[in-house]
């Protein structure tokens, strides 16, 4: 199975997640400074709201979606050539380490097991020796005020297609982003969490 889609939430996606994922965006910056990253990719950049951030702090950035509705969006918010492309995030066209570091936020859960290797397989591929990936999505945790979040999560991802929500369900009972890393056999240099635990945020070289 492909990467899911999901760009017929374009005209709202923003609507809806602008807020909310604005202080993860705000820690893929910190954390792309502190290792001292300026060759940037957005992995699924959506409607390029990460990317848009990234160029105000005067860092390199490059947007992969496959959504050209997605794009659509991304597009008006900044109108410069060679900044967002369409492809398939499991496959593209790339050089091998063309970047130096890699955001994938809210991308993994949507997809299978095998998709999942597959895209952080491609992002290992593109990066340099020394690059990171910055890999955010969801976590699950054991206590009172992460199961409320987890809960309101799961109420949302149950109105997405069949495809995405089998793959969130399937996901979530793996126990997560940072399990599911570590039972494919990644380090984890660093994770940071938000609200309550429910999201989280995971470096890996």
């Amino acid at each position: 199975m492909g990467v899911v889609a999901e760009g017929e939430f374009a005209r709202f996606y923003d609507f809806f997640f602008d807020r909310i994922l604005r202080p993860i965006r705000k820690k893929n910056i910190e954390i792309a400074k502190a290792y001292k990253k300026n060759r940037i990719i957005d992995l699924g950049c959506g409607t390029g709201s990460q990317c848009l951030m990234l160029l105000k702090q005067g860092l390199s950035v490059t947007g992969l979606d496959n959504s050209d509705k997605m794009l659509t969006v991304a597009r008006k918010k900044i109108q410069r050539d060679g900044v967002f492309y369409l492809g398939d995030i499991t496959s593209n066209n790339f050089s091998d380490s063309q970047f130096d570091c890699v955001f994938i936020t809210l991308v993994l859960h949507p997809n299978d097991q095998a998709t999942i290797k597959k895209i952080i397989k491609e992002a290992k591929r593109i990066i340099d020796d020394d690059g990171i990936i910055v890999i955010t999505d969801y976590d699950k945790k054991s206590h009172f005020k992460g199961k409320v979040v987890g809960l309101f999560i799961r109420i949302i991802e149950s109105c997405a297609n069949q495809s995405h929500r089998t793959n969130y369900f399937s996901f979530m009972n793996q126990g997560g982003i940072e399990t599911i890393l570590k039972k494919q056999g990644y380090r984890i240099k660093e994770s940071y969490t938000f609200y309550h635990g429910g999201l989280k945020t995971c470096v890996i070289s």
